[in-house]
């Protein structure tokens, strides 16, 4: 990494955690998830196996699943406000205007959001481990594989939605919903099994929500095994390459209408 990209990282990174949003995802939402799973349904709720897969608990299986899920609150809430937030106050326009080249400026966004999706599920993994103890098999190298292909869907997806031309209220407002639909048809941090028997229709929707498919690649990866979703996530993948070519033609650096 050459210096201005290094210097770029460290102005994202500290624009991004002045941001409540960087909050919210980074700090809030892995904890706040476990914390309301155990106060609808049991403090034990975390230590229970599944039938189908002894010795897997579902504290096992929240983890991977809550690396998916920071990786899309960051990519898609906060990536999506920072950028519509930094071309309503000018900082774009004039970046446009630097020697500085816009693959630059894009890959230090993405190397700012992972680091601080790296930092929240790390922080998220030591707690449960101090408490929970680690699960009694897994495979952290394929888990980090399959949690940056999610980081990369939703940082493409933030990228776009950030760079299209609307004012910064209207990210407020677009960001948290398309990030909210995603986590309610996910199956709102509990396993997306749970709800076969407790409402088989809502499990019909995790069949057909992105996030639930990637959550599901992460988990079955962190086991080191491949996910029956991997067709879906591979298309993921090529429709998050076509976001980047759309992203490279309407990004809007001036804001002007």
């Amino acid at each position: 990494m050459n210096g201005t990209l290094w210097a770029m990282v460290r102005i994202e990174l500290m624009l991004l955690v002045r941001s409540p949003a960087v909050l919210a995802s980074v700090v809030v939402l892995p904890f706040a998830v476990l914390l309301l799973l155990m106060l609808f349904i049991g403090f034990s709720f975390p230590t229970l196996e599944f039938g189908a897969m002894p010795g897997v608990r579902v504290i096992d299986r929240l983890l991977p699943e809550m690396a998916g899920t920071v990786a899309a609150s960051v990519g898609i809430m906060v990536l999506t406000t920072h950028v519509a937030d930094l071309r309503d106050r000018g900082m774009l326009r004039r970046l446009s205007r630097t020697p500085a080249r816009a693959g630059s400026y894009v890959l230090a966004h993405a190397v700012a959001a992972g680091m601080l999706v790296i930092a929240s599920v790390a922080s998220f993994a030591a707690v449960t481990f101090l408490v929970y103890g680690p699960p009694r098999s897994w495979n952290p190298l394929s888990l980090a594989g399959a949690a940056l292909i999610v980081a990369y869907c939703a940082f493409s997806t933030g990228l776009l939605l950030g760079g299209l031309r609307m004012p910064s209220a209207g990210a407020r407002v677009a960001a948290p919903l398309c990030f909210v639909l995603l986590f309610a048809g996910s199956g709102l941090g509990v396993p997306r099994e749970g709800w076969k028997g407790v409402a088989p229709w809502f499990y019909e929707i995790t069949n057909y929500n992105p996030l639930a498919q990637l959550n599901d690649f992460v988990f079955q990866a962190s086991l080191g095994r491949l996910s029956e979703t991997w067709p879906a996530v591979a298309g993921l993948l090529v429709a998050a390459v076509v976001v980047n070519v759309l992203t490279r033609r309407t990004f809007d650096w001036d804001g002007r209408p």
